[in-house]
């Protein structure tokens, strides 16, 4: 897997869409196309990843097991 970000980008866009992690074969063509390049997977880690484990582990609440008394 390989992590690619658009030459162009436009501040409207989310992240998700300028920043992606492809197939090594993919990340390639597009490169070779001349639209994307190459980024650290750091960068990925940041915009995208973080992101969404932030969303749900604010909306999930854990629950309490009650003591069983024998």
């Amino acid at each position: 897997m390989k992590t690619i970000m658009k030459i162009e980008v436009e501040e409207t866009e989310p992240a998700s869409s300028y920043i992606r992690r492809v197939k090594d074969v993919e990340a390639a063509s597009y490169v070779n196309e001349g639209t994307w390049h190459y980024v650290p997977k750091s960068l990925w880690k940041e915009k995208i990843r973080d992101i969404k484990k932030e969303e749900t582990t604010s909306k999930s609440k854990k629950k309490k097991k009650s003591k069983k008394k024998i």
